[in-house]
C-alpha cells in the first residue's frame, strides 16, 4: 500500500522534542498520553456528542458506547488500536464507514475540528500504534534514528480530526468502521470541509488530493441525528 506519497505527516505527540513547525510534530521522548480504553481495545464507555459531515450537511453523532478494536491486529499503542492494517474481526455483521479527515503538516484552529487536537473525543481511543506506516515515513524525519521514528509511532496521540459519514443509518445505532484520509494542502482541506460532503471527499482520494484511505482495527458506536 501506498502511503502518504511524498507529504509531510501530521503528528499531534504531546511535549517534547517536536520536529515540525507549529504544533506538528513527533515527540521522541514524551509522556504516555491516556489511552481511553478500560482494557486492550476497548474504550471507556461514555455518552456524549460531536458533529459531523453528511451530503452538505452538519448532523449529530451521540456516542453510547466504548471503542473497539480488532485485538486480532497487533498494536503497540495503549489502546490495542491502529492505522495501516484493517481489521479480521468486527463487533457486528454490520456496519458502515466513517471516514476521518486529518489535516497533515499544518496546524487548523481548534473551533475547526470535530475532534480537537491535544483532546480525546467521547468513545475514542486516546493513543494509535501508526508503526505499520513507519517506511513511508522515515524518509520525513532524517534526523531521527529508526528506533527512535518507531518508539515515537508505537503510542502515538490521536490526532485532530474531522467526521464524514454516507449514511445515517436511519437514526439507529450501530458501529462504524473507521477509515482515515489525510490532507496535505490546506486550500484542498478547507474545501473538502465546505463541501460537508464524503462524495466529494472520495472524488478527491480518487484524484490524488489527499492521502490514500488508510484502514484500521477501530470501530466507533454511536447514531446519527
Amino acid at each position: 500500500m501506498k502511503l502518504f506519497r511524498s507529504t509531510r505527516a501530521r503528528f499531534v505527540a504531546g511535549v517534547a522534542a517536536l520536529l515540525v513547525a507549529g504544533s506538528v510534530g513527533v515527540a521522541v521522548a514524551a509522556s504516555n498520553p491516556s489511552s481511553n480504553a478500560m482494557s486492550m481495545g476497548r474504550g471507556v464507555p461514555e455518552f456524549g456528542l460531536t458533529h459531523a459531515n453528511f451530503k452538505g450537511d452538519t448532523v449529530n453523532f451521540r456516542y453510547t458506547k466504548g471503542f473497539f478494536c480488532d485485538t486480532a491486529v497487533s498494536a503497540q499503542s495503549s489502546s490495542g488500536c491502529e492505522v495501516g492494517a484493517k481489521f479480521v474481526n468486527a463487533p457486528a455483521k454490520d456496519f458502515d464507514p466513517l471516514y476521518v479527515v486529518v489535516p497533515l503538516g499544518f496546524t487548523v484552529k481548534q473551533m475547526r475540528m470535530e475532534c480537537p487536537a491535544k483532546l480525546v473525543c467521547v468513545d475514542h481511543p486516546g493513543t494509535l500504534d501508526m508503526t505499520r506506516i513507519e517506511p513511508a515515513l522515515k524518509p520525513l524525519y532524517p534526523s531521527l534514528t529508526d528506533a527512535q521514528l518507531t518508539d515515537a509511532l508505537k503510542n502515538f496521540q490521536t490526532p485532530g480530526h474531522n467526521h464524514f459519514i454516507t449514511t445515517t443509518n436511519q437514526g439507529r445505532a450501530e458501529w462504524w468502521d473507521v477509515r482515515v484520509v489525510g490532507v496535505t494542502d490546506k486550500a484542498e482541506y478547507h474545501r473538502i470541509l465546505k463541501s460537508q460532503s464524503t462524495s466529494y471527499l472520495l472524488k478527491q482520494v480518487k484524484a490524488g488530493k489527499t492521502t490514500p484511505v488508510l484502514r484500521t482495527n477501530l470501530f466507533l458506536f454511536f447514531s446519527v441525528r
